[in-house]
């Protein structure tokens, strides 16, 4: 059933995701010619992140444009907390498949860095964060309360990621070089975990309760 309602997601979004890939491809490619020492790190981050949220607020659109149809869903043997569940996986997807596009096009275009598991890594950590406000705000407040925030988190990453990357170099992250790698990244991957899973028990504990008619 989890299956079909992530199925379902992708199927109300299908246009938008062949144009989000489509730019996914491209958009790093652009940056190589005009900002080749940030075309990895910016190319990566800011398409991942304008593709998890924009093919996000989509489906809320149709399905707030469709209340009925949630309805309906409820009505057949689709657990509410599955709904709720769906949409995260949902991005996780977008996500794996934003990093297999740019993993294949960082082996074809040296200019795009060095492809490791450090750069997915803290992505990951950085979504998870968004996501697990993001989504226990959207079913609390509704569509129309909170459509403004994902032009909020689009426009603050596409303004504020150049700037950090230009000061980065004056930043003293050397108290990393103390801690394990293996363990950094480990435990950034434990924590983006727990708090997607808090984050959408409380999605499913308010979804339940949500007036669908």
């Amino acid at each position: 059933m989890l299956f079909q309602l992530v199925k379902k997601d992708f199927v109300l979004v299908k246009k938008y995701v062949l144009i989000m890939i489509t730019v996914s491809i491209i958009f790093p490619l652009l940056l190589i010619g005009r900002l080749p020492e940030y075309a990895g790190v910016m190319g990566f981050v800011l398409i991942t992140i304008i593709s998890v949220f924009m093919l996000l607020q989509y489906v809320f659109l149709k399905e707030t444009q469709y209340p009925k149809a949630s309805a309906l869903l409820c009505a057949l043997p689709y657990p509410r907390k599955d709904i709720a569940l769906s949409k995260y996986i949902f991005c996780l997807i977008i996500y794996l498949v934003c990093c297999m596009i740019f993993g294949i096009e960082a082996l074809v275009f040296p200019q795009l860095g060095t492809w490791g598991f450090t750069m997915p890594v803290v992505l990951f950590l950085v979504i998870s964060i968004l996501l697990s406000i993001y989504l226990p705000v959207q079913y609390k407040l509704g569509y129309e309360k909170t459509k403004f925030l994902f032009v909020i988190i689009i426009m603050t990453f596409s303004f504020g990621l150049p700037q950090f990357l230009k000061v980065e170099n004056n930043l003293d992250f050397s108290f990393l070089d103390m801690l394990n790698p293996t363990i950094l990244l480990g435990g950034a991957i434990l924590f983006s975990i727990i708090i997607l899973v808090v984050s959408a028990m409380i999605s499913m504990r308010i979804y339940k309760k949500t007036d669908l008619l």
